[in-house]
């Protein structure tokens, strides 16, 4: 939900409350939503009640730390250096979705090394499509997509990658692991015929593969009971830092992510938030999307909006609100964008 669609809401609920007087009983891991419209929060980890507080007596720091059972720090991402080179160009990109209906239309945009660019959009609105398109896992209509200036449309996701850009996709289960396979093994995952790992012709280098599977392991704080544990049997949070790990753990001049952070728990956010600006302090251009305003505010340096497949907006994150962002990802007109962003100011 947009700004204004999430206040709506909570209008909604609070006349429920107050007019038929009902009990309202409100799931979600936002916890500002818990604490702007919550009279009580009840916590759970791992299928368990940990705490039950009036909200008025709890801190946003305490009610997180509490859901993953250890301190979780909420710092501001340290954010280094200027942007350089277009990593990523994408120019007058049209492409269709499942139904065979256009559901990108005419989109450009550029994404520079040592920056983030988030696309803010409610989903459903073409930007699942834009970044299959980008990575190969869609063919365009038209357009023109470069990837560290070479023409990448048309190529297949391998073929593109061998270009430098590293996927973390929307959907982990389906296209981001392979479940029935072993962590190691999705780990290595793409990259078995490299010398590292392989005798050309003979077999597979098993101690090496082990060695760099265990650091990894370690380094991504993935939990689990060990390399060899099946990775369908893994919480989200841990598949997700599996396909996060193998997409971060070699050089990757372009990174294209889909919501990092869904379905996943407040520690394992933090932590691949960290990750994803660590890459960005490394010169590294990263394309992100996600339907979490908050997650695109927090990383991104630059922000698109779509609507209906195409681009509705650009800012620079520190030079627009949430609320007026809403404005364009909803398809008003600019004229009450503008309108709400002379108020802000």
């Amino acid at each position: 939900l947009t700004p204004q669609e999430t206040a709506e809401l909570f209008r909604v609920i609070r006349h429920i409350i107050k007019e038929k007087n009902m009990t309202v009983i409100l799931i979600t891991h936002k916890l500002g939503e818990v604490m702007a419209i919550s009279d009580r929060v009840g916590i759970m980890r791992q299928g368990k009640l940990v705490g039950l507080s009036d909200t008025k007596d709890i801190t946003e720091k305490e009610i997180a730390s509490m859901m993953v059972g250890r301190p979780v720090l909420f710092d501001k991402l340290e954010k280094t250096g200027v942007p350089g080179e277009t990593m990523i160009s994408v120019e007058n990109l049209s492409v269709r979705d499942n139904r065979g209906l256009v559901s990108v239309r005419g989109v450009s945009l550029e994404a520079r090394a040592g920056e983030v660019l988030g696309i803010a959009a409610i989903e459903g609105n073409g930007q699942s499509e834009l970044l299959e398109a980008i990575t190969g896992m869609r063919p365009a209509i038209e357009g023109r997509v470069r990837i560290r200036g070479t023409d990448a449309l048309g190529l297949s996701p391998g073929q593109i990658r061998q270009l430098g850009l590293a996927h973390v996709p929307e959907d982990r289960l389906a296209t981001g692991v392979d479940p029935l396979a072993d962590v190691a093994d999705n780990l290595i995952a793409g990259r078995q015929r490299e010398r590292e790992f392989n005798i050309p012709g003979l077999h597979l280098r098993r101690s090496s593969i082990e060695r760099y599977v265990s650091e990894v392991y370690r380094k991504f704080d993935i939990r689990g009971a060990g390399i060899h544990t099946p990775v369908g049997s893994m919480s989200g949070g841990n598949m997700q830092k599996v396909v996060v790990a193998r997409e971060f753990s070699h050089e990757t001049p372009v990174l294209v992510i889909s919501n990092p952070s869904r379905g996943i728990d407040i520690g394992a956010i933090e932590f691949i938030h960290t990750a994803i600006i660590d890459k960005r302090n490394e010169g590294c251009a990263i394309l992100l999307s996600s339907a979490d305003l908050d997650e695109i505010f927090r990383l991104s340096d630059r922000i698109v909006t779509m609507y209906e497949g195409q681009i509705t907006g650009e800012f620079r994150a520190d030079e627009i609100t949430k609320e007026e962002i809403g404005y364009y990802m909803t398809g008003s007109r600019r004229k009450e964008a503008e309108e709400a962003h002379e108020a802000a100011n």
